[in-house]
């Protein structure tokens, strides 16, 4: 295998890691996203990179996608491991249409997810949920339920449901994707 072959191998490995992570976990280690950006510098100073990313257009691609997402940090809306990795992606693709495409794709991806998670809450409140628990099997009912997990304490004693969407796993495929078909 040589050697640009190699750092897409272990590009797509890292980014499958870091899917894997935040699809189950919803949490970006902050060594994996050191990792990636270590992984990016270097296949841009050696000259490997896959994506013939120059170094000043991957460094202004990490300070777009940074600068883009750091807002949504500060609102609450994203995780910080979000804006990491959407900065670890900006150096790796740099200012370009498979950058975007991987904003856009994660977003839509995202997006679904959280429709998603609107109409199973409404559905487990409804009294079609109801129905169903009382009339599936025990082992069916159980997937229905709400995990005991899934709300979490507040400081004014009353729980809240965790919201929490993997968004830089959606980035991730959404950059697996890209990185398979270029």
């Amino acid at each position: 295998m040589h050697i640009p072959g190699l750092v897409a191998f272990t590009s797509l490995l890292w980014l499958v890691v870091i899917a894997v992570m935040d699809l189950r976990v919803r949490k970006v280690r902050n060594w994996m996203v050191l990792l990636g950006l270590f992984m990016g510098l270097a296949a841009i100073l050696v000259g490997v990179q896959p994506f013939q990313v120059s170094i000043w257009n991957g460094l202004n691609g990490m300070l777009v996608a940074s600068t883009a997402l750091l807002p949504f940090y500060a609102l609450r809306w994203m995780g910080a491991g979000d804006v990491k990795f959407a900065a670890v992606m900006g150096l790796w693709f740099g200012l370009s249409t498979n950058l975007l495409l991987i904003w856009i794709g994660g977003s839509l991806l995202a997006g679904m997810h959280g429709l998603l998670v609107l109409l199973w809450r409404s559905l487990l409140w409804s009294p079609v949920a109801s129905w169903v628990q009382a009339h599936v099997p025990l082992r069916m009912a159980a997937v229905l339920a709400v995990p005991a997990n899934q709300y979490l304490p507040q400081s004014n004693g009353r729980q809240q449901i965790q919201r929490s969407i993997p968004y830089a796993g959606y980035m991730a495929l959404m950059a697996i994707w890209v990185l398979m078909n270029r």
